[in-house]
């Protein structure tokens, strides 16, 4: 008996219980309905409206967003919450830093909507400016890579843009700053906010 015909024996002869065969079609179809009901989940959580609707501390990021350019504009092309908010590399590893955010920001956030730490409107803005470096942290580790997803330097009309925007842009393009989109353009979608002033200290 051949090669085949020793694998076509072997995924027939029976196991304790099951045929290997069962056992490899079962695997398949368990392995199939697992990854369909886990990408289901990762593209729901990623619905904007998930954000917008479903969560009172996003009401004020909301309304500033839907007055952005990025929220209303000409064209009608918005960039959305997980446009800017999670990573979409196309790679494998891009894949996987996606489903870490998901699991540790997304778990962090659902959390923190759960036991009410921002339910207030002043708890929120009294955190914001705490909430904004970590966001700002975040786009500048990862080389504003959200934002040029959409922002390609290939397709930029720098003929369009004013003498400033064209030499930063051109400093970055030939590699001589190493700033990214972040940089100088923190506040695009949602309203800088300010630094707390530093508390004085007690007198004793």
């Amino acid at each position: 008996m051949g090669f085949i015909g020793n694998m076509w024996e072997a995924f027939k002869r029976p196991s304790i219980k099951y045929s290997l065969g069962i056992l490899l079609v079962g695997g398949f179809v368990a392995g199939v309905m697992f990854f369909a009901s886990f990408h289901f989940v990762m593209t729901a959580s990623n619905d904007p409206r998930l954000c917008m609707d479903g969560c009172h501390e996003m009401k004020t990021v909301t309304e500033e967003w839907k007055k952005s350019v990025h929220g209303y504009n000409r064209v009608g092309v918005a960039a959305t919450c997980p446009d800017c908010h999670v990573p979409h590399d196309k790679d494998i590893p891009g894949w996987f830093e996606k489903v870490y955010f998901k699991v540790t920001i997304g778990v962090k956030d659902i959390w923190h909507h759960t036991i009410g730490t921002y339910n207030t409107e002043e708890k929120f803005e009294a955190a914001r400016y705490e909430l904004a470096q970590i966001v700002t942290e975040r786009f500048k580790r990862r080389g504003s890579k959200e934002c040029m997803f959409c922002h390609k330097f290939e397709t930029m009309d720098l003929e369009k843009q004013d003498k400033k925007a064209v030499s930063k842009h051109k400093s970055v393009i030939d590699g001589s700053t190493k700033k990214s989109c972040i940089d100088c353009h923190a506040g695009v979608a949602h309203e800088e906010p300010k630094e707390p002033e530093a508390k004085e200290p007690e007198k004793k």
